[in-house]
């Protein structure tokens, strides 16, 4: 015998009666969307607000039950590392100075201090802390543990020194300049000179900080040079002789004010230059306030001197 088996068709909507019909048409239900729980997944990108609101939950939760570690203030002005700012920093790319060679033979040394006169305890210290007969002894090169003595390499120095030299005269022999002797001789191909004259930049740099010319000798003022006294004569062209009322023309030219006036009725130009002067001499008073500072005499007269 065959069993007929039973379908259900899970499509089927069975009819609804009036009195159920009735009934929820009354009654107001209120349906809520169950949540599904998602696990936070890298790989799976959204732009769901929801979703963001979400992970910024996690981070939160995530930030309070992290670890979170403080630090003191010293409350001091002072500031973190060296005092001398590295001033004497060491090199530190050799051997350390506890495990190089000189560390090791003084190590060998106080053993061997320590156990001389005693009997052999039969304990091995190393290959390097034998037993040794023969004692080394402190030389005029050092002592016994520095690399001068013993055998073997010796200990790099540590402290860095470094020291620049600026040359302004590279051309000068330096050994000459600074003994008086070079060892080359006369075959040097640099120049022998000790002399002590201030270069350019040294007189700038006095002028720029106001040291240049401060000694208070006046006497040094007399070899300094002027621009504007360059320009001025000491006599006059047309006598020779030093300037008696001098005045000066519009050319720039300076005479005693009688030289000027009696070439002034020969010719009315410049006895220099040959320009109109026009009858136009103003009195010289730069040249007038030199001859004071200078103390020269102004009785001596253009016209008294025959010769």
């Amino acid at each position: 015998m065959f069993k007929k088996r039973k379908i259900v068709n899970n499509a089927t909507r069975k009819r609804q009666t009036e009195g159920q019909n009735d009934s929820s048409e009354d009654e107001t239900m209120v349906v809520k969307k169950e949540k599904k729980i998602e696990g936070s997944n890298p790989l799976r990108q959204s732009t769901s607000a929801k979703r963001k609101g979400r992970k910024e939950a996690s981070d939160t939760s995530d930030e309070d039950s992290s670890v979170m570690v403080s630090y003191k203030s010293k409350k001091s002005s002072e500031i973190e590392g060296p005092s001398d700012q590295g001033a004497t920093a060491v090199l530190e790319t050799e051997t350390e100075v506890s495990k190089d060679a000189q560390a090791i033979f003084e190590k060998a040394q106080r053993i061997n201090e320590e156990l001389e006169g005693k009997e052999d305890d039969k304990i091995y210290r190393g290959l390097n802390n034998y037993a040794q007969y023969y004692k080394k002894k402190d030389t005029a090169a050092g002592n016994a543990s520095s690399g001068m003595v013993r055998k073997g390499p010796i200990r790099a120095p540590a402290n860095l020194r470094a020291t620049v030299r600026w040359d302004y005269q590279p051309d000068i022999c330096k050994d000459y300049k600074e003994t008086g002797f070079c060892g080359f001789g006369d075959s040097c191909k640099f120049l022998h000179d000790r002399s002590d004259y201030k270069l350019g930049w040294q007189l700038e740099r006095e002028a720029a900080t106001g040291e240049y010319n401060n000694s208070g000798d006046e006497d040094d003022k007399k070899y300094e040079i002027d621009s504007d006294e360059d320009s001025l004569p000491f006599k006059c062209f047309i006598c020779r002789n030093t300037f008696t009322d001098p005045v000066v023309t519009k050319c720039k030219h300076y005479f005693c004010e009688k030289c000027a006036l009696d070439h002034y009725k020969k010719s009315t130009r410049c006895f220099i230059c040959n320009v109109q002067t026009t009858g136009v001499f103003n009195p010289a008073k730069e040249l007038t306030s030199r001859m004071k500072s200078e103390g020269q005499g102004e009785d001596e007269c253009c016209g008294d001197d025959d010769t």
